[in-house]
């Protein structure tokens, strides 16, 4: 059970990256067809301020997997593939947050509808 949940969690932080690029892409071709990028919400527009919920959204999920990871990793102290399985879930886990920060904080400041 526990190899299974390590693979499972291995794979678990770029399906959260992959639901962000559904989810974001989906909001600005969704966003731009409806004219939402018109609408003010204070200093932002109502398009940006969606997609930025949606980022901090799938990064707060993905915040959630690296503390499960990371907890997973300390209390491997087992065989050697649920040490080295738990540790890789960690490290990925790790780059699937740094890939969706660099990957989408472009939302922040550059022209949304063309």
């Amino acid at each position: 059970m526990t190899r299974s949940l390590s693979l499972l969690l291995l794979i678990a932080g770029f399906v959260i990256w992959s639901s962000a690029f559904v989810a974001l892409y989906a909001g600005l071709s969704v966003g731009c067809a409806f004219g939402w990028d018109a609408v003010r919400l204070g200093p932002v527009s109502g398009l940006r301020a969606l997609l930025v919920v949606l980022w901090l959204t799938h990064l707060m999920a993905l915040g959630g997997l690296f503390v499960l990871c990371r907890k997973r990793a300390q209390a491997a102290g087992g065989a050697e593939p649920d040490r080295f399985l738990a540790f890789g879930a960690l490290h990925a886990g790790i780059a699937a947050v740094v890939v969706t920060l660099i990957n989408y904080a472009p939302i922040l400041g550059l022209t949304l509808c063309l």
